[in-house]
């Protein structure tokens, strides 16, 4: 049940332990992976995080996920789960996000969950912005450092999208991302980036 309908699978590897299993949610239209999850043992860290983010990229791109580039990540229990979120035209796509879980002992991606891409992803129509960067820059607080600043699409709580300036900043000590949109300059969001030791998330 649900927006996408999935037939389940349990899967038990050959040589593997008898409690070893792969649980996978593969789409009755198309055929997609909607999800997978392999409960093995991940019982060291040898990935730093460049090597595990690399490796969840080589696997969306030889399952054909193109152009997804890595947002957040999540570590627990000697595993990675990485945020991709789709690129088009030097724009992100945050509703086309795929989360891929990462062991870090071998960089075997042991799970996988795309029913927010599946659910959203079409070639979008993008418009040219109404405001120009400076003039998003001028809505947001002067004090507010800037360190990167892009295009991106978000979503809202009343399941559409916004098109907007994506600036990225500190302010007193505290990292944040701050959405203006591009065709009316109001304020959307703001996020506050949190650098945990088990990794980087947004409040």
């Amino acid at each position: 049940s649900g927006p996408i309908k999935t037939f389940s699978y349990n899967v038990t590897m050959r040589d593997a332990p008898d409690d070893q299993m792969i649980n996978i949610g593969v789409s009755q239209k198309g055929g997609h992976v909607v999800w997978m999850l392999n409960n093995r043992a991940v019982n060291e860290n040898k990935f730093d995080m460049d090597k595990a983010k690399k490796a969840g990229r080589d696997y969306l791109e030889k399952h054909g996920y193109m152009n997804m580039e890595d947002t957040y990540y999540l570590k627990h229990d000697n595993t990675a789960t990485i945020n991709y979120a789709y690129r088009q035209n030097e724009v992100t796509i945050y509703p086309d996000l795929i989360k891929v879980k990462v062991a870090l002992d071998t960089g075997e991606i042991v799970g996988i969950e795309a029913k927010t891409y599946l659910s959203n992803h079409t070639e979008r129509e993008i418009p040219q912005p109404k405001i120009s960067a400076e003039e998003a820059r001028k809505r947001i607080n002067e004090r507010l450092e800037l360190h990167g600043s892009g295009l991106a699409i978000i979503p809202t709580d009343y399941k559409k999208e916004k098109f907007c300036y994506e600036f990225k900043g500190k302010l007193n000590d505290n990292d944040f991302i701050v959405y203006i949109n591009a065709e009316t300059g109001e304020e959307e969001d703001i996020l506050m980036i949190v650098n945990t030791p088990n990794g980087v998330l947004t409040m």
